[in-house]
């Protein structure tokens, strides 16, 4: 089981659409796939048509549950999600002052075994308490990541966090990949964006990128992953190829 952080301090980035589609994709090639929202606004729980649940990702934290107290199958193959909703943004203030808070996610995985070959923590748009909750307990992170200049130099801040919560809290923590998002073809600034970052990051850069499409706005209305909303769309398409290319990667 490898435990992947879907994380970037930016909001928009699609962060929660590659959750959920990557999620749909890896179901449908055969692997067992947990997501996890861990951000209050929901938009995971909602995005994926759950309404109904008994715990929470904060009961997980609170009420010393463990993670797979928190499971609901969805409709969805292979796919299985923890919910989370608005009683997660008091995490930060109950949380402020336990010692070791940083490990609260962790402890509620490791209090039962579960069987996964993928768990996608889709994390807030922050570097907060419950991010880095994400980043201690993951075993790598996938950044998904708009062409633009001021989601570089946002870049640059999630790598710090990133080398101070190995340094500090897990060291096994490693980057799975950067995924450009939301890439325009009408222009070539993604490509010259691309080339940027492969000097940075080398082979990290997945071949993949997810272009902007209307099929993804669409299938977010109808609670939707786009594997079953629109299979023969370009966006399905390309978050199959990412699917392959992590299983690629191992």
């Amino acid at each position: 089981m490898e435990i992947i952080a879907v994380c970037n301090q930016k909001g928009g980035c699609a962060k929660t659409t590659t959750a959920i589609n990557l999620a749909a994709a890896l179901g449908l090639s055969g692997k067992k796939v947990l997501v996890v929202d861990n951000d209050a606004q929901g938009n995971l729980t909602q995005s994926i048509g759950v309404k109904e649940y008994k715990h929470t990702i904060y009961d997980c934290m609170t009420e010393d549950l463990s993670i797979k107290d928190a499971v609901v199958k969805t409709e969805f193959k292979n796919i299985s999600i923890v919910p989370a909703d608005l009683n997660y943004s008091n995490m930060e203030m109950a949380f402020a002052r336990v010692e070791k808070n940083e490990f609260l996610l962790k402890k509620a995985f490791e209090k039962d075994k579960i069987q996964y070959d993928y768990v996608l923590i889709d994390c807030s748009p922050s570097l907060s308490l419950t991010t880095v909750n994400a980043l201690v307990c993951a075993d790598s992170v996938l950044i998904p990541l708009e062409p633009s200049i001021f989601n570089l130099q946002g870049l640059a801040q999630l790598i710090n966090v990133f080398k101070l919560t190995m340094n500090n809290y897990n060291n096994k923590l490693k980057v799975k990949g950067v995924l450009l998002t939301r890439v325009d073809s009408r222009s070539n600034l993604s490509d010259d964006f691309a080339e940027q970052l492969k000097e940075i990051f080398g082979k990290k850069l997945f071949d993949t990128m997810i272009h902007q499409n209307v099929a993804i706005v669409r299938s977010q209305i109808e609670k939707k992953p786009l594997a079953y909303f629109d299979k023969n769309s370009k966006g399905h398409k390309e978050y199959v190829s990412l699917a392959k290319e992590m299983i690629k990667r191992g």
